[in-house]
């Protein structure tokens, strides 16, 4: 599938690394892994065209019935790369537009060759294995998008970014109003509250909580048991359950007016964020967030 490429060839580079396949012909089970462990496997923007670039290929591969997304060290995923320029804009961008926003923000995570849209429309049975912190965008576009999801005993998943960007996209994903219901997903999107492994299996969101050490075997013994099963039975189940999905509306964009906003940085408040972001990282950020509330006697996003 042809799709629109953002980054710099560094970036771009990178991401060879940074996203891995491992392919068992054996099990029939695939392995995709975020290899960001120093940042939590933030995904930058050639690292989500790697992701759908790879579901691509795997979408044909015979060998293959199921994808387990997994994340290396202590982290599944931190969600996408906030310290970073958004869409690594070329020179000619001073600042984005309401139209090169929404442009940009609907191909990566609504566009039909999107890394989540890939992911939903996968005919192939996909699994996210998590542990630690599965936030933001692994949440709600790589977790939520997945057919099943097995978590570490030590899994904190959320929409945490709403703590400190309001609230998050999550609010209106189909897939996860579907997963959790409504009302555990806008508590979720309005206070970046994040689910434990308890919890998340509580509500059907996991279908199975390990021990952490035993993960990745818990993981692929399940993938392995689902790929065992005839290859025209699994594509028949798939079908009927992304044919469920299409008559539910799910793979239809409702929103990116979170991500728009991020582009945009109008708000004299974000644009203070965004630049501290850049000068002290994300947790300087956050301190200089809180400093200035407590001056003001307001409360700390």
């Amino acid at each position: 599938m042809g799709r629109p490429r953002w980054g710099n060839p560094e970036s771009v580079a990178a991401a060879q690394s940074q996203v891995l396949l491992e392919t068992d012909a054996d099990t029939g089970v695939a392995w995709v892994t975020l290899n960001r462990p120093e940042k939590r496997n933030a995904m930058s923007v050639p690292m989500r065209d790697r992701i759908a670039d790879l579901f691509d290929e795997l979408a044909v591969d015979d060998r293959v019935k199921v994808i387990v997304i997994q994340g290396n060290g202590p982290s599944f995923s931190s969600g996408n790369e906030i310290n970073e320029d958004w869409g690594q804009r070329g020179p000619d961008y001073k600042r984005f537009t309401v139209t090169h926003a929404y442009r940009y923000s609907s191909e990566l995570t609504w566009g039909r060759t999107s890394f989540s849209q890939v992911i939903a429309r996968s005919p192939k049975v996909v699994i996210t294995s998590a542990q630690g912190f599965c936030a933001a965008a692994a949440y709600f576009l790589l977790a939520a998008k997945s057919d099943l999801v097995v978590v570490a005993d030590d899994v904190k998943i959320g929409a945490l970014e709403a703590r400190f960007l309001g609230p998050a996209s999550s609010v209106a994903s189909l897939n996860l109003n579907r997963a959790i219901g409504a009302k555990a997903a806008r508590y979720s999107g309005y206070t970046g509250a994040a689910m434990n492994a308890d919890d998340a299996y509580a509500c059907g969101f996991a279908c199975h909580v390990s021990p952490l050490a035993d993960l990745r075997d818990d993981t692929a013994k399940i993938a392995a048991d689902i790929a065992a099963r005839p290859a025209a039975e699994l594509l028949r189940l798939k079908a009927r359950a992304k044919r469920g999905d299409s008559l539910m509306d799910n793979n239809v964009p409702v929103v990116s007016g979170l991500l728009a906003s991020h582009f945009l940085r109008s708000h004299s408040d974000e644009m203070s964020f965004w630049k501290a972001v850049k000068e002290g990282g994300v947790g300087g950020a956050l301190k200089q967030d809180k400093a200035r509330a407590a001056a003001s006697g307001g409360v700390s996003s």
